[in-house]
């Protein structure tokens, strides 16, 4: 076997260049795949937003604005929506972070009393909403929320 590889040393080293560079080209248009196809020169429409057709110049729509991005290069999302004048600060529950109060204020929950009037159906919606897995009854929320309210 060792005599066979010692003669066909070049075979070898040239296949596996081969493969190392067919492995190139595969991987490089398996990352080409997920990338969005570029934009097809051609006629551009633009379309009347009352009426659905085309405006009689041609012309392009006006192209949206891009998301915000951060320094890190990454998409931030929308800005997150500020908390109502009289909402309570729901972080000083035990166990309810900034993000499990961002989602509880868009679903209209901004005050310790709204959490401390909870009935079961409501615990078992929001740990759902939440994906909380048991917190809210295993950190007592709804106890905590009493004492926070009076």
């Amino acid at each position: 076997m060792l005599w066979l590889i010692w003669e066909m040393w070049i075979l070898l080293a040239l296949f596996f260049a081969a493969g190392v560079i067919a492995g190139w080209v595969v991987r490089a248009r398996s990352d080409d795949a997920g990338a969005p196809a570029p934009r097809q020169l051609g006629f551009a429409t633009r379309m009347d937003s009352r009426s659905g057709e085309a405006d009689a110049d041609g012309d392009a729509p006006p192209a949206p604005e891009p998301a915000p991005q951060s320094q890190t290069g990454f998409e931030t999302g929308p800005a997150p929506a500020s908390a109502p004048s009289g909402a309570d600060d729901l972080t000083a529950i035990r166990g309810l972070g900034p993000k499990a109060a961002e989602k509880l204020a868009g679903a209209g929950i901004t005050r310790y009393a709204q959490i401390a009037d909870w009935s079961e159906a409501d615990v078992a919606r929001f740990d759902a909403l939440l994906n909380a897995r048991g917190r809210i009854t295993r950190d007592d929320w709804i106890g905590q929320a009493r004492k926070l309210t009076g």
